[in-house]
């Protein structure tokens, strides 16, 4: 098995910026195959309840879903006559990029950390929201127009110098890679998983033995993912099947939805690519008996790569370590 995986609302120099592109896209596929070869085949499963409350018995945990909604204000942006990248509010987390003409677009950005992420554009008059993964700092934002194949001219750029008021504000608003939105099914699934938690342990316990126990891998769509794919939370849950692209996006649309900052992760699990998410937390706490929180910090959690180690009565040991773990790209 060769490694290989893909990264980033529906929503690193151009030079073969589109090659790279495809190339981590068709890697989700080939990685989530290695990863889940012991995954149970029966989706919807009603086993493993959380024990919402029982180490806490003071009062509920409000769990009224909550969506950030990104705006475009247009006091701080860069444009020319077929694109435009509003960044009135990189202080809030994110920017956001639209085309007018239709076409083939990408938006390149060189973040302060030395990462390059790129996304693509491809329906016109509507905003995709980016976020600003790596904090505070200077990012270089570029857009591209595709002129032909896998060919990309450059249009326009803009230094963003960026200082959050909220370093987990990235990882709370819906993007083009975590897309959801008021009233999205995944939002209301947070708030009737989450009911009787009194901690943000106890909500991120429920939200994630959810999606362990009852999301089952898609070899299918495995093999036949293509450049691009983005996953639909509406999708996957219809069909309680998904790859780990999907597994990690429902999640963390969930907990964004209940307050909780989840970062979308891609990089290596060993020697493959895959994806996973990293939820923060200001308490301390235990879930699935191994898992340990600690305030104030981000703790890595593999729904993929857990829910092939359930069973009828609960979760067998859970088999993610964090040193295995080396994230490239946050989302």
């Amino acid at each position: 098995m060769q490694p290989g995986y893909k990264r980033t609302n529906k929503q690193s120099s151009a030079k073969n910026v589109a090659a790279r592109f495809v190339s981590e896209l068709t890697v989700v596929a080939l990685l989530c195959m290695a990863l889940i070869v012991s995954a149970c085949s029966a989706a919807g499963i009603d086993s493993g309840k959380p024990n919402l409350g029982s180490d806490n018995p003071g009062n509920l945990r409000d769990n009224t879903p909550v969506v950030l909604l990104a705006e475009q204000p247009g006091y701080m942006v860069a444009q020319d006559s077929s694109a435009i990248i509003d960044y009135s509010n990189s202080s809030q987390g994110y920017i956001s990029a639209m085309t007018m003409t239709d076409g083939l677009f990408k938006v390149l950005i060189d973040a302060p950390d030395g990462t390059r992420y790129q996304f693509s554009l491809r329906s016109p008059n509507r905003f995709i929201t980016i976020p600003l993964s790596a904090g505070n700092g200077e990012y270089s934002v570029g857009f591209f127009k595709n002129v032909s194949d896998n060919r990309y001219a450059p249009m326009f750029s803009v230094q963003i110098s960026v200082n959050l008021v909220d370093q987990n504000l990235p990882f709370l608003y819906p993007n083009q890679y975590v897309d959801f939105e008021v009233n999205d099914r995944a939002v209301l699934l947070s708030q009737e998983i989450t009911k009787g938690a009194t901690s943000e342990i106890e909500a991120i316990d429920a939200i994630y033995l959810w999606c362990v126990m009852n999301l089952s891998y898609d070899y299918k769509k495995a093999s036949e993912v293509q450049p691009g794919y983005l996953p639909d939370n509406d999708n996957t849950l219809d069909t309680l099947n998904g790859i780990c692209f999907d597994y990690a996006v429902l999640c963390a649309s969930m907990m964004r939805a209940q307050r909780l900052p989840t970062r979308l992760e891609i990089g290596f699990c060993g020697s493959e690519y895959h994806a996973w998410i990293s939820v923060y937390t200001t308490e301390q706490g235990v879930i699935r008996r191994e898992i340990n929180f600690n305030p104030d910090s981000w703790t890595l959690l593999d729904p993929t790569i857990d829910s092939s180690g359930r069973t009828p009565l609960g979760l067998g040991p859970l088999i993610v370590d964090p040193k295995d773990y080396q994230p490239l790209l946050f989302y």
